[in-house]
């Protein structure tokens, strides 16, 4: 009798441990299921890598993506040296004068590495036309960047941010003969 009990106690075990796992199996399954379904969490989206593409362009000036490029690649960038350099507040200023940028043509460029990020300063001086110069190179950088944000100064000002990076670029006319177009370039941008 003892034997038969204790038989008897050990096919109700394994019935007990064959359900479980049923069970487990059938709740994995549905999790596995629901998961497939769900938005995964913000840790688990991977970011893209370097070589995926993007439908838009990032803020660059002449291939320079963010505040970690010298002053070598600078002068690569721009095919020749410095002009000339300028020395204002502990910072060097160097300046480019005549540069071209695809369609674009500026009276001079400055480059001002800083602290906080680069600036690239394109400027085009004229006693006249700056309406149509301003106009212009708003329309190649909307063609680039996207519609800009519009500021509500006492000048027009546009501004094309990425969304990807902090950099950005700010358009504006400084005064009666100046157009500007500064980028502003970050470290760790890409």
């Amino acid at each position: 009798m003892k034997k038969m009990l204790a038989l008897l106690l050990c096919l109700l075990l394994l019935t007990a441990l064959a359900a479980c796992s049923d069970s487990e199996s059938a709740s994995s399954e549905t999790t596995e299921a629901s998961s497939a379904n769900e938005t995964p969490a913000p840790s688990e989206v991977t970011e893209p890598s370097s070589e995926e593409t993007h439908d838009h362009e990032h803020v660059n000036y002449k291939g320079l993506e963010d505040a970690t490029y010298t002053l070598e690649e600078v002068t690569l960038a721009e095919g020749r040296a410095p002009d000339f350099t300028v020395d204002q507040n502990d910072t060097t200023i160097y300046i480019y004068n005549n540069v071209t940028l695809d369609t674009l043509t500026f009276t001079q460029v400055q480059y001002t590495f800083l602290d906080t990020g680069n600036r690239i300063s394109c400027t085009y001086t004229a006693d006249s036309g700056l309406d149509e110069i301003l106009e212009s190179y708003k329309a190649v950088m909307t063609d680039l960047y996207g519609t800009p944000s519009e500021g509500n100064g006492n000048a027009p000002t546009f501004t094309w941010r990425d969304g990807h990076t902090a950099n950005f670029i700010m358009l504006t006319q400084l005064n009666d003969t100046t157009v500007q177009l500064a980028f502003y370039l970050n470290e760790g941008a890409q």
